[in-house]
C-alpha cells in the first residue's frame, strides 16, 4: 500500500516518545513492503527508510503554537495519491477523500490536568478540543492504551506503541551503579526533581553512582552526566548498560521509555501514572512507586543485584508483548480493512 503518515517532528529534532514511535512504525512498515511517506516539519536523517516530505512552517508562529502551525501546514497537502492517511496528531484541518486513521498518543485533556505551567495548560486545553474534531472526522480512531480510550470514547481500537526487540535488547551492564533518566528536565517528566533526589539523598548512600540524563536541558547536581541528544543506537546502549531506569512522570499516555528499558533488560521504575501503570502491568513488571518512597526504592535497587535481576526478567518478558513487528501487523490489518 501507498501510505501517508503525519507527525510534526522526527527523532532528529525532538526527544519526544511519539516521534520515536512514529518513526519506528514507518520504518517497520517499509520493511514489510509498503511505500511510506511521512509528512513533518523535520528534515530527513540517516535512519529514515521512508520518504520524508518536509513541510514549510507557516511564518509568524511561536514555538508554543507548534501544533497549530502543523495543522495548518497539513491542510495544504494533497493526499489524493495515497491509499490511506494515518495521522499522529494535529490533523483536524486535513481534507482528503482517502481513508483517515487517527492514532491518539494519550489525551490532551489529561495533559492539561498534569501541566505545571499555565501556558501549557491552556495550550493542551485547546488541543483537547481539536482532538474531538479529529475523532469525528477520522474513519477509525486508535488509542495507544486503555487509559487513552477512557479519555476519548471515540477510540475503538487499542494498539500500543511497539518496540524493536533487536535494537533494544539486554547486554552488559556498566561497571559502576548507573541510574538512567530519559525525558524533559521540567514539566510532568520531572527530570530535575529526580536529579535533586539523586544528589541530596541517593548519592550519599550509593557512593560512585551516576545519574545519566538524556534530556532537553542539562540536569544540575553532583554525579550527573548530561548526554543531550543521542542517536538511536546510543540510546539503546544507555538503556542496556544502566542498572536502573527511572521516569517519575506525573502523566504518560503509554510511556515508551519504560518499554525500551524493559526490552533492554533494565529495571523500569515509574510513578503510578496511567501509562506506566498499564505498561508495567500494575507493578508486576516494574516498580510503581509514589514520591515519598522513590528514594528508598532506588537506593535499594542500586544496592541489591538479586532484586534487580528478578525485575529485569519480569520486565523483559512483559516487553516481548509489545514487539514492533506484531504492532505493525495490527495496523496493516486496519489499513486493509479500510482500503
Amino acid at each position: 500500500m501507498k501510505l501517508a503518515l503525519t507527525h510534526a517532528d522526527l527523532p532528529n529534532q525532538t526527544k519526544g516518545g511519539v516521534a520515536h514511535g512514529v518513526h519506528y512504525l514507518a520504518n517497520t512498515l517499509v520493511g514489510r513492503g509498503h511505500d511510506v511517506t511521512l509528512f513533518t516539519f523535520s528534515p530527513a536523517f540517516d535512519e529514515c527508510r521512508y520518504t520524508v516530505r518536509t513541510l514549510s512552517h507557516p511564518p509568524g508562529f511561536p514555538s508554543v503554537l507548534h501544533s497549530l502551525a502543523f495543522a495548518l501546514a497539513l491542510a495544504r497537502v494533497d493526499f489524493s495519491g495515497f491509499d490511506l492517511v494515518h495521522c499522529h496528531g494535529d490533523g483536524w484541518k486535513i481534507t482528503t477523500d482517502r481513508p483517515l486513521v487517527r492514532t491518539f498518543h494519550g489525551s490532551a485533556q489529561e495533559e492539561a490536568r498534569s501541566a505545571t505551567s499555565m501556558k501549557r495548560k491552556i495550550m493542551q486545553s485547546v488541543l483537547a478540543r481539536t482532538e474531538k474534531i479529529e475523532a469525528r472526522r477520522a474513519n477509525l480512531c486508535v488509542g495507544i492504551s486503555k487509559t487513552t480510550q477512557q479519555s476519548l470514547p471515540e477510540v475503538t481500537e487499542i494498539i500500543p506503541h511497539g518496540v524493536s526487540l533487536t535494537r533494544f535488547a539486554p547486554g552488559e551492564k556498566s561497571a559502576t551503579p548507573t541510574l538512567l533518566f530519559v525525558g524533559t528536565a521540567q514539566g510532568r517528566k520531572r527530570g530535575q526533581w529526580l536529579a535533586d533526589l539523586f544528589t541530596r539523598k541517593i548519592l550519599p548512600e550509593v557512593p560512585g553512582a551516576t545519574l545519566r540524563a538524556i534530556s532537553d536541558q542539562p540536569l544540575e547536581g553532583e554525579g550527573i552526566v548530561n548526554l543531550g541528544r543521542v542517536s538511536s543506537e546510543a540510546l539503546a546502549q544507555e538503556y542496556r548498560s544502566a542498572w536502573v531506569f527511572c521516569l517519575p512522570s506525573t502523566y504518560e499516555g503509554q510511556g515508551i521509555p519504560y518499554l525500551e528499558a524493559m526490552a533492554s533488560g533494565t529495571v523500569a521504575v515509574g510513578s503510578p501514572n496511567p501509562g506506566a501503570t498499564e505498561v508495567l502491568d500494575n507493578g508486576k513488571a516494574g516498580p510503581l512507586i509514589p514520591d515519598d518512597a522513590l528514594t528508598a526504592t532506588l537506593i535499594r535497587l542500586l544496592q541489591n543485584p538479586t532484586e534487580r535481576t528478578e525485575w529485569e526478567q519480569k520486565g523483559h518478558a512483559r516487553a516481548t508483548l509489545y514487539d514492533g513487528e506484531t504492532i505493525a501487523q495490527r495496523y496493516e490489518a486496519l489499513y486493509q480493512r479500510l482500503v
